[in-house]
């Protein structure tokens, strides 16, 4: 059976030319406009500049560091950081804190949120003021090694500490991104090989974790959680000839396969719970939606179930919804590919899955939100392929993205306020980043070659 219709309902699969790979965030690009309304404003939050106390590191690293800090501030989706002064750097230069964080004068200037920053015998400071609540934290003694792909990575969990202080809940700038990095073959140039890519939330520390010389896709990181804390993840490969689905540990890099069944496997899904997995197969003649009981701490895969077939019709893209219960998935049953909801719990009763999306005809590569509001997903508008968001409450679906060129498989970050995609054209395919509070997707990837099928997970 030929899989590339169904592997078009889900991701749009294709190959691409490139020998390197670029990991610089670029804001705005013009070719993508992000045009959902935001009911949040961001707040201005000041930090000060990597001060240094000593000569522990030039002032061009201090200033490197600095700007990792701005990117996580600037895109978390909660604050826009401040321009800095003279006036500002003076008064925070301050030893003593209190003075430093001068409350009266940091309210008249505007300011909900202040840092302050130094670097002092290798490690790294930082004293951060909610100047509305009058709270103070200081985390102090962050070693640093002079290594920016080290230290950046201090920065992000910094960043991160500094969310939960101030807003109660978890950033995502320590989190990482898999995806699909798709390469000419260094011994014959006639063949394409992809592997599976790890990068920072910023694009930055881009590196390989599968060396199999092969092709592999649609990595999906499982879920941390419990007292299950292993770096693991499901994908294809197609290194025994057929499709077929894997699964690793990031140190391991080379994968077992996890599903037990004949024909070509494909978008393997795993929910929250890590107890179960969906995916698409063509074992019975077409491809159809299965699901399989999976327990990754101790390697036990279960037997895989048909979940849903419909004569003549391809199912693809399943995605667990948060409390594991159903499945979100891409048919053409009625004559287009939409996507529909079914319990992800196989019946006596063939069951009958809902329509979801209405508004367009060509849907695909469905994401649900992991606080189970929304459903990421993209679908063809005027010849395009754009970014939507379908809420759940209202039952709206809302266009995320306009502009040229394709936008595909978009994935949610833990905080359900970012989104990773791919856009997708004839050479090229590249990340981008966006939030629902900011109408800007910024660009984490760069350079040629194909960069897609990305998901997001926790460190």
């Amino acid at each position: 059976m030929k899989y590339n219709k169904w592997l078009a309902a889900g991701m749009c699969l294709s190959t691409a030319l490139c020998t390197s790979i670029g990991a610089i965030a670029s804001d705005s690009p013009q070719e993508i406009r992000i045009q959902l309304s935001t009911t949040s404003s961001l707040s201005p939050l000041y930090a000060s500049k990597m001060n240094l106390e000593d000569g522990s590191f030039t002032a061009a690293y201090a200033k490197e560091l600095e700007s990792v800090f701005d990117y996580d501030f600037n895109h978390n989706g909660k604050t826009k950081v401040l321009a800095r002064s003279s006036e500002k750097e003076k008064l925070l230069s301050n030893k003593d804190l209190k003075a430093a964080f001068n409350l009266q004068e940091w309210k008249s200037q505007g300011t909900p949120y202040v840092i302050k920053l130094f670097i002092k015998d290798k490690k790294l400071s930082a004293s951060v003021c909610n100047i509305v609540t009058g709270s103070l934290k200081v985390f102090s003694d962050i070693a640093l090694t002079g290594s920016i792909s080290s230290d950046r990575k201090q920065i992000h969990k910094l960043s991160d500490g500094i969310h939960k202080v101030l807003f109660n809940s978890e950033g995502v700038a320590h989190s990482r991104i898999l995806f699909s990095f798709q390469n000419r073959n260094s011994i014959d140039s006639s063949k394409s090989v992809s592997e599976i890519w790890e990068c920072d939330w910023d694009g930055a520390n881009a590196h390989p974790v599968t060396k199999e010389n092969t092709y592999c896709v649609t990595p999906v990181l499982i879920p941390k959680g419990g007292q299950f804390s292993k770096d693991m993840f499901l994908y294809v490969s197609y290194k025994s000839g057929q499709p077929k689905i894997f699964i690793s540990s990031i140190e391991e890099g080379h994968g077992k396969k996890a599903v037990d069944i004949r024909g070509n496997q494909l978008l393997p899904a795993i929910s929250k719970q890590r107890d179960q997995m969906a995916f698409i197969c063509d074992a019975s003649g077409r491809a159809d939606l299965f699901v399989q009981p999976i327990r990754p701490d101790n390697g036990q895969m279960g037997t895989p179930v048909q979940l849903f077939s419909f004569p003549r019709s391809t199912q693809a893209s399943p995605t667990f919804s948060p409390d594991g219960s159903k499945i979100a998935f891409v048919s053409d049953k009625d004559g287009v590919t939409r996507i529909y909801t079914i319990s992800s719990k196989r019946s006596e009763k063939r069951a009958t899955p809902l329509l979801l999306t209405k508004k367009n005809r060509e849907n695909s590569c469905p994401s649900w939100s992991p606080d189970g509001t929304k459903l990421a997903y993209s679908a063809k508008t005027d010849g395009i392929r754009q970014i939507w968001i379908y809420d759940f409450a209202t039952g709206e679906e809302t266009q995320l993205t306009a502009g040229e060129g394709n936008k595909e498989n978009p994935c949610w970050a833990t905080n359900s306020l970012h989104l990773v995609f791919n856009s997708t054209d004839s050479s090229t395919s590249d990340l981008y980043l966006v939030n629902l509070n900011q109408p800007e997707a910024i660009r984490i990837t760069q350079g040629p070659g194909k960069k897609h099928y990305p998901t997001w997970g926790q460190r």
